[in-house]
């Protein structure tokens, strides 16, 4: 449960988005995924002084392969993030398109939330459905704005009801006032975002590009392995191999037959029956035929002597990422329906 934040010097009320950071965290703690950090705050004038929010979980309260981070502003809506094992290491990041509107409701939120949480992986559903307090978290910041540029707020004046539309009287001094001070007033009293003074001006947005193969390295990693190759290496897998291949990747590399066997024989997801575990990671030889350094290296080792599986050490951090960018782009991956 949150508490109330404090007020906040200089600013002339409290978080105008307040109600709905309440209210999305309501939701993830009825489902049983509450973040470990929640920040809430007001974007400077250079951003519009629009509202933004932070919910993250670090790897503790996810499924062990690293942290998320879920961002929200005001008017660019929802983002996220998959962080490794600390939360200043962030493996991949970008906006949540399932998510067409910037007020989602907060069952929607904790939908993906739960997903990325406990899967790791994104919905395949859309989501349209706003925020019942949309409509007011939007007057509300509409007015904190207003305020904060010195302007009567459209929800009330001198405890009188005016509606939106309804003419204020605005005096500019030419003498004290800048010209961009004097934009940014009558913009906000038209209900406009204010606008920046000059110094304060942004450069042009950037459209965030869909992640992709491209945003991996292609340095070497160990003996001609490069981040890029993994990614392309288990995209081809079947699904079955791909997932066994993150298992051992996940405990550290290492693995017994047997280890492996018990983990899939009742694995929620990808049950795999023990006398078939070596058959599903023939996948990973026929892949290794066609991707792949030109030696005789293998992601996977099965050291027959011993029964254990290996992957070398220096290939963990870059098959994380790999994997990081699978559970954001699974229209890339192999999704063969017959077999595993």
């Amino acid at each position: 449960m949150l508490l109330d934040p404090p007020g906040r010097p200089g600013w002339p009320q409290e978080l105008p988005h307040w109600p709905y950071v309440q209210a999305v965290d309501d939701a993830l703690l009825a489902r049983g995924i509450p973040p470990g950090l929640v920040r809430a705050n007001i974007n400077s004038l250079r951003w519009g002084l629009t509202g933004y929010m932070l919910l993250q979980w670090d790897a503790s309260r996810t499924h062990g392969h690293g942290g998320i981070r879920l961002n929200w502003e005001e008017h660019k809506g929802w983002s996220y993030a998959l962080l490794g094992l600390s939360g200043d290491d962030v493996l991949l990041s970008s906006v949540l398109t399932m998510v067409e509107t910037s007020y989602a409701d907060p069952e929607t939120v904790a939908d993906v939330a739960q997903e990325l949480v406990m899967r790791r992986r994104l919905p395949q559903a859309r989501y349209r459905t706003e925020w019942p307090g949309g409509k007011q978290a939007r007057a509300a910041a509409s007015d904190f704005r207003r305020t904060a540029l010195g302007l009567e707020p459209l929800g009330s004046r001198m405890g009188e009801e005016i509606t939106e539309g309804e003419g204020v009287q605005l005096i500019i001094d030419t003498q004290q006032d800048t010209y961009e001070q004097a934009i940014a007033a009558v913009q906000a009293a038209y209900g406009f975002n204010p606008a920046p003074t000059t110094g304060d001006w942004p450069e042009a947005p950037v459209l965030e590009p869909r992640p992709g193969p491209q945003d991996l390295s292609v340095e070497d990693l160990w003996e001609g392995w490069s981040e890029r190759m993994l990614f392309d290496t288990i995209a081809a897998l079947m699904p079955g191999a791909r997932t066994v291949l993150r298992h051992i990747a996940d405990v550290g590399g290492t693995a017994t037959y047997d280890d492996v066997q018990a983990h899939f024989a009742s694995h929620p997801d990808t049950p795999i029956p023990k006398n078939r575990i070596g058959g599903t990671l023939t996948s990973v030889r026929a892949v290794r035929r066609r991707i792949g350094p030109d030696n005789n290296t293998r992601v996977l080792e099965l050291d027959d002597r011993v029964r254990v599986y290996r992957i070398e050490p220096a290939l963990i951090e870059g098959l994380q990422r790999a994997f990081a960018l699978a559970d954001a782009r699974p229209d890339l991956l192999r999704q063969d329906s017959t077999g595993v």
